[in-house]
């Protein structure tokens, strides 16, 4: 029976800014999760080990991913300092169309992160809106001009993508290769056989306030979650 990576997929860390989120967590939440996954003996890698892998992790490995998506602020004031405190790699998908807006991350924050090792600054796309049901021109320029904007801003190439919303289609998914980018994440519904492996469409967990308990969260880091999990 195969065994994936888990790949966990956070957003905003303060549940005040969004009351009816369940996908925004308290801060101190995300500190107990991620000294679990050291106490457990859980070893954080890239999205870019995770792609060359296919996902596949070895039946008694221990191994996570950490990614961030849509670049609140809170990131940086929450989750940053967490994984720098604990040695932990992770990787912020930033739309960059928002950077420097209220309530975002601004483009000294994400230059101070880009600069710390295991810390990886992936696109969002230009704006948060869904590219399968974008006209493939509105697609393309978000896909292509937010990759530019990151690379000239933080002055490094951006090699990891996340698909808003996890909207994606065959075309969209071309785009993202078409661009340059070396590997992508999706959301956790894609689970259709034919994806399995694929680095530009790379399977997540999304992490809620359902995720609280101690073996709730096991379980997500069980490599065993997509198989018999929910979404």
């Amino acid at each position: 029976m195969s065994k994936f990576i888990p790949v966990l997929a956070y957003h905003s860390f303060d549940p005040v800014r969004f009351p009816k989120n369940k996908l925004a967590i308290k801060p101190r939440l995300f500190r107990c999760q991620m000294e679990r996954i050291r106490s457990w003996g859980y070893r954080g890698i890239t999205i870019a080990e995770c792609a060359r892998r296919k996902w596949v992790a070895g039946f008694f490995e221990k191994a996570v991913a950490l990614t961030f998506d849509d670049g609140y602020l809170d990131n940086y004031q929450a989750a940053f300092p967490v994984l720098c405190e604990l040695k932990l790699p992770g990787t912020f998908f930033v739309t960059s169309g928002m950077v420097g807006e209220k309530g975002f991350m601004t483009w000294g924050m994400l230059t101070d992160m880009s600069r710390v090792s295991g810390i990886e600054i992936g696109s969002h796309g230009l704006f948060h809106k869904p590219l399968a049901d974008l006209p493939e021109s509105e697609a393309r320029r978000s896909v292509f001009d937010s990759k530019k904007a990151i690379e000239d801003r933080l002055g490094r190439p951006v090699k990891a993508f996340s698909y808003p919303s996890g909207s994606f289609n065959d075309r969209v998914v071309e785009l993202v290769r078409e661009a340059g980018y070396e590997y992508a994440c999706a959301a956790s519904h894609v689970h259709d056989r034919r994806y399995v492996g694929n680095p530009f469409l790379i399977r997540r967990i999304k992490i809620s306030s359902s995720s609280e308990s101690p073996v709730a969260f096991a379980w997500r880091l069980s490599g065993y979650y997509h198989r018999f999990g929910r979404p």
